[in-house]
């Protein structure tokens, strides 16, 4: 058994298919860290001049009205003059501790402004949030805001209250470990999971190239699934190695971060006037839950392609297969489903591992059902069955690795 994993090890590796979709991964990391990266621009980043011209514009209102007969004004300037009066001082003071560097101080103040200018600007049709969320058509700006101002709240209240040293590159999510959360709640599964697909569709179809060295190894059908699987799971797991290298330059160039940061979880259940909507994990956390699911992906992807290889033989179709049930998600995906439809129990709810982790998948979803430990379980499960029918079939002669 040993020799036919150093035999199909060796096979992996020297597959120019499979360098080549390695040196791709390359190219596109080096591409990501040296021009994605440096132009990332956050909607919501720490900016002294924004918060000072609407500091300023605030004032120069207030200021204007100040002796001014107010009799038969219109009731949205006596409520605007509520709104600035509470919130600019807190401006003034957000400003004042970026002056003096108290990003401590900074941190404390900017929760409360975060939460609440959510409580006056949503669903007030004469105060907007960022125009940043109202780009490309956004049917679902406002609601995209009002998650993004909690979530904000809910970080910088941990800020203010770390041991460890605050930065400007913390704030804005540019370390290391938050790009990689970034990524994680973007496309990164998507892509790492594509790879796996192509990475194994021909691990069993290829043999047919050499079929007499492979049935020289006297192991059952059984045994060399399990090979091939172990071989394809280490080949899912070198595609990090890119990955590790860009992760490398970033922190060089921002800061690493640590497990120690926030990284808030959505909480259906909450009321968020009274609770804040949000659950504090920490990147640690959130990191483990997210790589777990994401190994477990790829143990289902590859284990779809060995049945699929077994039962029909075709690489195309595994292919096929494969898309489909990476983007099958994409089918029945719309914002409030989950209110209808119990789609907590398809596996393919759980693609998007950091969205799931965040629970920011419950905030679309309209769902309080879409939980990390179901979609394991789901995953887990359908490897298991998988697993459980090749086995039946390696003692069915007319399943053959090799005919």
């Amino acid at each position: 058994m040993w020799s036919f994993f150093k035999f199909e090890l060796k096979q992996f590796f020297m597959n120019k298919k499979n360098i080549a979709i390695y040196l791709l991964l390359t190219i596109a990391t080096i591409f990501y860290v040296f021009k994605i990266v440096p132009a990332y621009d956050p909607i919501e980043k720490v900016d002294s001049d924004e918060i000072e011209a609407r500091y300023l514009t605030r004032q120069e209102f207030m200021d204007s009205l100040i002796g001014k007969d107010m009799q038969g004004t219109h009731a949205s300037v006596y409520y605007a003059i509520e709104i600035y009066s509470f919130i600019n001082p807190i401006e003034k003071e957000r400003l004042t501790a970026l002056e003096e560097g108290d990003l401590r101080k900074y941190a404390d103040l900017t929760r409360d402004w975060y939460y609440y200018t959510n409580a006056f600007t949503y669903k007030n049709e004469s105060i907007s949030y960022n125009p940043g969320y109202f780009v490309n058509n956004n049917r679902y700006a406002e609601e995209d805001a009002f998650y993004a101002y909690l979530e904000q709240a809910v970080r910088y209240d941990a800020y203010a209250k770390a041991d460890y040293e605050l930065s400007l590159e913390l704030f804005e999510q540019r370390t290391a470990l938050q790009t990689l959360e970034r990524l994680l709640k973007g496309p990164l599964p998507i892509v790492l999971i594509i790879c796996a697909l192509l990475l194994s569709i021909d691990i069993i179809s290829k043999d047919r190239r050499h079929p007499s060295i492979v049935k020289g190894y006297p192991i059952s059908d059984w045994k060399k699934l399990l090979v091939k699987m172990f071989v394809a799971l280490i080949g899912c797991i070198v595609l990090f190695m890119p990955l590790l290298v860009g992760f490398i330059i970033i922190g060089l160039q921002s800061g690493f971060g640590n497990f120690n940061l926030p990284s808030p979880v959505y909480a259906y259940h909450l009321e968020w006037r009274k609770d804040g909507k949000f659950e504090m994990m920490t990147l640690g956390k959130f990191l483990g839950q997210s790589f777990t699911l994401l190994f477990t992906w790829f143990m289902v992807i590859i284990n779809v392609v060995l049945l699929l290889s077994i039962l029909f033989r075709q690489e195309m179709i595994n292919f096929v297969a494969g898309v489909f049930l990476i983007f099958g998600e994409n089918f029945y995906f719309s914002r409030g489903v989950g209110y209808f439809w119990d789609i907590h129990n398809f596996p393919t709810s759980y693609i998007q591992v950091g969205q799931i982790a965040s629970k920011q998948r419950n905030f679309y979803y309209t769902s309080k059902q879409l939980d990390f430990s179901l979609g394991l379980q789901l995953l887990l499960a359908s490897v298991f069955v998988m697993l459980l029918i090749m086995l039946l079939m390696t003692y069915n002669k007319r399943f053959k690795l090799i005919r």
